[in-house]
């Protein structure tokens, strides 16, 4: 079969690490009535998804979620808006297979719905050093599924798309994807199937 890709855009959270915010929020309290309010304030919240969009700051965020909880978990609050990239575990086998493509020559590249935080932390995954280029919503002001978001990585590395695949967890932001002409993977946690799929079509 013929190669048809030869640059591959990889999402980030439930991609090439977890992003489980029931298991976030297990890391700074263990009362289950807890955790549920947390993740419903934190990660379910409004402020959360402007977060990613670079439109506010974590303090801001801080400020405004702990205004919607008890006062016995703003330490908690705290903390955990602290401390929570600690706790995003790498997929050991996603990064081994990015490593595999990466010396295979092909093109590389994130394009992730993520805070400005993300610098601070990106040094501490493997993952990343395969890269040619990290795109995250914060620095463009645009969030996936936005085509703007996409169009972005194409025109700044011309790229034709039909030679791209886009490896996401949300349909919603593969369909954004492919109507820029963007093929996309939706990957469901199962690394090995996607390998699979790469050697299927010669990619490796």
């Amino acid at each position: 079969m013929i190669k048809l890709y030869k640059n591959f855009i990889f999402d980030m959270g439930n991609v090439l690490m977890d992003f489980s915010p029931d298991y976030i929020t297990s890391r700074f309290t263990s009362n289950v009535e807890d955790i549920e309010l947390l993740k419903k304030i934190i990660f379910s919240g409004d402020e959360w998804s402007r977060l990613d969009q670079g439109v506010i700051t974590f303090d801001e965020v801080c400020t405004a979620t702990k205004a919607k909880l008890p006062n016995r978990l703003h330490a908690t609050c705290d903390k955990l808006f602290e401390e929570w990239h600690l706790h995003k575990l790498p997929n050991h086998e996603m990064t081994q297979l990015v490593k595999d493509l990466k010396a295979r020559n092909y093109g590389i590249y994130l394009c992730s719905n993520a805070a400005a935080r993300f610098y601070s932390y990106m040094d501490n995954y493997e993952v990343f050093k395969y890269f040619d280029d990290l795109t995250i919503s914060a620095d463009l002001k645009i969030s996936k599924p936005n085509p703007e978001i996409y169009n972005h990585i194409l025109d700044k590395h011309q790229l034709d798309p039909k030679t791209c695949l886009f490896i996401d967890d949300i349909n919603a932001n593969i369909v954004g994807a492919n109507n820029v002409g963007i093929a996309g993977y939706h990957f469901n946690g199962n690394t090995k199937l996607f390998r699979a799929f790469l050697e299927t079509i010669k990619v490796l």
